[in-house]
């Protein structure tokens, strides 16, 4: 699913956190952050980088992501203008950095759809 050029973080060693600002997160996505905690790199015709698990919270908190984009936790981005994120039912999705719910685009709702529609948004 992911290319080679892609280089994930390091196995998550501590106390798994199971929500960000009172926001469940996924099984599927703390099964891959477990076992990758973050990464980036070349994905498809984009660049992405998945925040490690430790820094998710700090990361919403600076983007006021509870205020403007209720039910939402965002989980990565592309160095760019470009975040993603999942809402609390589970649904990955994109959204511009200047972040506003209708900008919404969904891209799945397991972390594999997400990465195989992160790749086809950009190629």
């Amino acid at each position: 699913m992911f290319p080679e050029s892609f280089e994930f973080g390091q196995p998550y060693k501590g106390e798994v956190m199971e929500e960000v600002s009172g926001v469940l997160l996924p099984e599927d996505y703390l099964a891959f952050i477990k076992k990758h905690n973050g990464g980036e790199g070349d994905i498809g015709g984009t660049y992405l980088v998945l925040f490690p698990l430790e820094e998710l919270q700090t990361v919403n908190d600076n983007y006021a992501t509870a205020e403007v984009l209720e039910g939402c936790v965002i989980i990565g981005g592309d160095g760019g203008g470009e975040l993603y994120g999942v809402t609390e039912d589970g649904r990955y999705f994109n959204v511009p950095a200047i972040m506003d719910k209708e900008d919404i685009t969904y891209l799945g709702n397991t972390m594999e759809e997400f990465i195989r529609a992160v790749i086809a948004l950009w190629t």
